[in-house]
This record gives structure tokens, sequence and C-alpha cells, in this order.
């Protein structure tokens, strides 16, 4: 896996606005507490196939996805990858179980595409926790949406057969099969790519068979 010379630059005033604009997806900011941010934040480039966090590193910086996409994923130690989550523009990555731990990280976050990310240092999210209470309720909403999520995920993977976690990817991810790989969606519903071929199949002879009947 490629892991290459990462190309980081000085925030923008276009960059500084689109991570405000992700941080209040995730809760209240007052103005003062965002502009707080602005001097540590960086943009950082991924190649595709480049890693922003590998398994065994520390994880210590969040990022907000620009452009392109990352996928995290666990790397099993037959070669096996098990996907975790498609990260889209506009949503943060960063392993936060991995930052809340502070033990080295059980998962690749690498880029599916050419990628642009604005990053923040952990230290420096949890400084301004200290000094102002939107940051504070920052850290706690954050928390709240990945336990949420695990659960979410735990139930597919344990409550729903093949097809209705299909239809659940592609309610979460929609159009996102046209741009990533038949295995990597086949490893984030845990089959094999076959079986996805399988359920495709379906889907396209379901549809045809819905059309024909209108």
């Amino acid at each position: 896996m490629a892991y290459l010379q990462r190309m980081v630059a000085t925030a923008s005033p276009s960059d500084v606005a689109l991570f405000q604009q992700a941080a209040r997806k995730v809760c209240p900011f007052s103005e003062r507490a965002l502009l707080a941010a602005g001097p540590s934040l960086r943009a950082l480039s991924l190649l595709k196939g480049e890693a922003f966090l590998r398994a065994n590193d520390r994880a210590h910086e969040v990022a907000v996805v620009v452009s392109g996409l990352l996928r995290e994923y666990f790397l099993l130690p037959d070669g096996t990858e098990r996907t975790k989550a498609f990260i889209e523009p506009g949503a943060f990555s960063g392993s936060l179980a991995d930052l809340i731990s502070g033990r080295p990280s059980r998962a690749w976050i690498v880029a599916e595409q050419p990628s642009r990310l604005l990053t923040l240092p952990a230290k420096e999210v949890v400084a301004l926790a200290r000094r102002h209470a939107s940051w504070a309720r920052f850290r706690i909403r954050a928390t709240e949406a990945l336990l949420l999520l695990k659960a979410e995920r735990e139930y597919e993977l344990l409550g729903l057969d093949a097809a209705a976690r299909y239809s659940a990817f592609q309610q979460r991810y929609p159009g996102l099969e046209s741009v990533v790989a038949a295995r990597h969606v086949a490893s984030y519903l845990g089959i094999t790519p076959v079986h996805l071929s399988r359920l495709r199949r379906q889907r396209t002879l379901a549809a045809r068979a819905q059309a024909r009947a209108r």
C-alpha cells in the first residue's frame, strides 16, 4: 500500500469555510470558536492508493474530505480486507476510536480517488475544547455519532440478510457503486464479489420484470 510524501499546504479561506460547514453539521458552533481552529488547519492532497492513516500508526489528526473519497478498512493477517466505511466529501475521518484510546490504529484509511483533505491535529481539538464550549460539544457529538454508526453497522451485519444489507448500503452511499471496486463494496457488505454480482443480477431482473408489468 502506498504511503507517499504528503503534499501539505496552508488552508485557504474557502477551505476554512468548508471546514466550518462540516463542523456545524456535527453540532452548533459559535463563530469565535470556529475561527480559533483556522490557524491550525492544513490542506492535504493524497494520490489514489495513498494512506491518510496506516494500521499500527498512532492516529493524531482529524480530517474533513474536501474532494475525492476515503475508505476505512481492516487488513486481516491473510491479506483479506474488511471495509469499515467510505468517507465522502463533507464528512469527517480520522479513526475516532483510535484517537480516543490513544492506541495504535487498527484500521487503514486510504484514498480511493485522488483526494484533498483539511486536517486538524487531535491535540488541537482537545485544546480548543478546553477553551470553547462549542468544541467540547463537538467532541461529545462526534463520539455519539460514532457509537450510533457502530450500532447500525452491527445490526446490519448481524440482523439483516445480504440483500437487505445491500439496500442499506445503497441508501447510505447513493451512487458510490459506480466509482469504487466491486470487491470493496462486497467486503463492506460481508459477502464475496460473486455473491454481490448475483445480488446485482437479481435486482436487474426484478427491475425489468416490474417495467414489463407496467
